[in-house]
């Protein structure tokens, strides 16, 4: 991997090489560097310390861009990396799986370049000015939550959360101003349950959660079709 810029490096997984090369020549003529994966089950995870993006199609793969985007969501190592996919299709069932898998952004094509480019920008100004972190701990305001011991301190004070709340607010505060819709917050802190989406006990948690963090209970926020923020 090349020496990442100030803008950012990219990952573009696609198999179509005309695309690849005009997205390629575009974003590194806007500063950022640029690295091209042909076959989605050939990317390394493991290289993708300095990544800020990863676009994404190889929808007509066995393994397709919608299980690259399931397994740098599910990585802690890669989980903060933002992800665009774009693609062919045009269902509004492939759209909403796709940001319920954790994609920051669905482009149809074919797309406009100034546009994708556009929301390139977006979204990597949206995760800069995400939630500071500094190795294992994440501070948000007045609270500082600590990774590797799952303890979580407002003003230096122990707070008592359960196991599924503590998963809870971890995955509000990794997505900083950005909604996590139901499915999402299910699919990962209820990894182990197959009896499939329950929004009540979603619910019920996170009242739990907001009372419990006081005055910061109010920065969490819900909108109907859209999920949760903490905000």
């Amino acid at each position: 991997m090349p020496n990442t810029p100030s803008l950012g490096h990219i990952l573009i997984v696609d198999d179509d090489q005309n695309i690849s090369s005009l997205l390629s020549v575009n974003l590194k003529s806007e500063g950022y560097s640029v690295e091209v994966v042909d076959i989605a089950e050939n990317v390394d995870r493991s290289a993708q310390a300095e990544t800020s993006l990863v676009i994404v199609d190889a929808m007509r793969q066995p393994y397709s861009g919608m299980d690259l985007i399931y397994d740098f969501k599910e990585d802690p190592q890669t989980e903060q990396i933002a992800i665009i996919l774009c693609s062919g299709f045009k269902s509004e069932r492939m759209v909403i799986d796709a940001l319920d898998a954790g994609a920051d952004d669905y482009i149809v094509k074919p797309f406009s370049l100034r546009e994708l480019v556009a929301r390139v920008k977006s979204i990597l100004r949206r995760h800069s000015s995400s939630t500071p972190r500094t190795g294992n701990i994440i501070v948000f305001h007045n609270m500082t939550v600590e990774l590797t011991s799952q303890t979580v301190k407002i003003d230096n004070t122990p707070l008592a959360l359960s196991k599924t709340e503590y998963a809870i607010l971890v995955l509000l505060l990794k997505n900083v101003s950005n909604y996590v819709s139901r499915i999402e917050i299910h699919r990962k802190v209820w990894s182990d349950d197959t009896a499939g989406l329950n929004e009540r006990i979603v619910d019920t948690n996170i009242s739990r959660l907001r009372k419990k963090l006081g005055e910061l209970g109010t920065h969490i926020v819900n909108r109907s079709g859209h999920g949760y923020m903490i905000s």
